[in-house]
């Protein structure tokens, strides 16, 4: 979670640790059992706003932006929360937020994940050193090892054989983790994956059924097709008519 106080103090109660947040700060808190309470400032209403996101949001932003996070080494503690002061960029920040939130009351969940990126970015860009502090979300390292090698492979033909090579691996012990991690196998999980990309590829006038089969990991067209209508009950070609067709 990421807490912005605006007005108000808030206390924080971990296990083995304890935190109070006032307003014109941000706590990072990670995830775990967590006693908070809440102090209004004089007559001021106690205010904040919070952003909940899962291990696996987080998990999917040091992926995504590992060639930015790895350039530097952590050093210190692990600490299951972090306090930052608002600066100028955060106060904007803020104050963009309480705009939008005045206009729709709530945020689309497309628009909240921007959001949190654009946050946790600055934040590493502030302190990248303490930022890796963060990183406590990710307890499990083999774990998201393996996430970064299968989510950078779901548009190539890799195998599975290939996927345990990648993540140094047998790969019985591949198919096990990964089955831990997804509840799944991890060919029914590229399948459905791949397909899922296809589909969001048909959806633009830029692409054609006969050209996107090679960009989600298959070596003919026809294995394609199949494989489409048997996920999603009709053929690319007409999933592409029905989502491109516009009604005025």
């Amino acid at each position: 979670m990421i807490n912005l106080l605006v007005n108000g103090k808030k206390t924080i109660i971990y296990p083995d640790a304890t935190a109070v947040v006032n307003a014109g700060e941000l706590v990072v808190l990670s995830t775990g059992n967590v006693l908070t309470s809440e102090l209004l400032a004089g007559t001021d209403q106690f205010k904040s706003i919070l952003f909940y996101f899962s291990n696996e949001v987080f998990n999917r932003f040091l992926i995504k932006y590992e060639h930015l996070l790895k350039r530097n080494t952590p050093k210190g503690d692990k600490q299951p929360f972090l306090i930052f002061k608002q600066d100028n960029f955060i106060k904007h920040f803020i104050a963009s937020l309480q705009i939008m939130l005045g206009n729709r009351g709530t945020l689309p969940a497309e628009i909240r994940l921007l959001r949190i990126e654009e946050l946790l970015l600055y934040l590493f860009q502030s302190d990248p050193e303490r930022f890796h502090a963060i990183e406590i979300l990710t307890r499990d390292k083999q774990q998201l090892q393996i996430k970064k090698v299968v989510e950078s492979q779901i548009g190539q033909s890799t195998t599975v054989d290939d996927l345990a090579f990648l993540c140094h691996m047998s790969t019985s012990t591949f198919k096990r983790k990964f089955s831990e991690i997804y509840q799944t196998s991890p060919q029914k999980w590229l399948l459905a994956r791949r397909l899922e990309l296809a589909a969001d590829l048909l959806k633009s006038f830029d692409e054609s059924p006969s050209g996107i089969y090679m960009k989600v990991g298959y070596q003919n067209h026809s294995s394609f097709s199949e494989a489409f209508r048997n996920h999603f009950g009709t053929t690319p070609s007409d999933f592409q008519q029905k989502h491109l067709n516009v009604t005025p």
